[in-house]
C-alpha cells in the first residue's frame, strides 16, 4: 500500500460539480438559445415581407396574362365591326379598380402575427 501525503486532496467527484459551471453552462446555454431566436424571428420577418408583395406579384402577373388577351379581343372585335358582323358583347372594364378580395385564412394570420408580437414585446420587457 502507498503512503498518501499529508496535504493530499482529492479532486471533486463528477457527479458533485460546482454550482458555479451549472450556472456559467446554462447562461451559456440561455444566450445561444435567444441568439437562436433573434435569427428565427428575423427569418420569419423577412418571410412576412415577402409574403406581404405576393397579392401585389400575383396581381401584376395576372395583368401581364391578360393584356395580350384583350388585345386579340380588341383586334377580333374590330374585325367584326368591319365586316359587318354583329359585334361581340365586349368586356366592359372597371372604371373603378376592384375592391380587394379576400384571400382564404389571411386575417386569421395576420391576426395571430399581431397577437404574437404582442406576446413578444411583453416577454421582451
Amino acid at each position: 500500500m502507498q503512503v498518501q501525503e499529508p496535504n493530499h486532496q482529492a479532486p471533486l467527484p463528477v457527479w458533485n460539480p460546482s454550482s458555479e459551471g451549472i450556472q456559467a453552462n446554462v447562461t451559456l446555454e440561455n444566450n445561444a438559445l435567444r441568439a437562436r431566436i433573434d435569427e428565427l424571428e428575423q427569418t420569419v420577418e423577412s418571410y412576412e415581407s415577402l409574403l406581404s408583395e405576393l397579392p401585389e406579384l400575383f396581381e401584376r402577373k395576372f395583368q401581364q396574362r391578360l393584356e395580350p388577351l384583350m388585345e386579340r379581343y380588341r383586334l377580333l372585335a374590330r374585325a367584326q365591326q368591319m365586316l359587318g358582323e354583329p359585334a361581340l358583347p365586349l368586356i366592359e372594364e372597371p372604371s373603378e379598380p376592384l375592391t380587394d378580395i379576400p384571400i382564404p385564412f389571411l386575417e386569421r394570420w395576420r391576426n395571430r402575427k399581431q397577437s404574437h408580437q404582442g406576446r413578444s414585446a411583453r416577454n421582451a420587457a
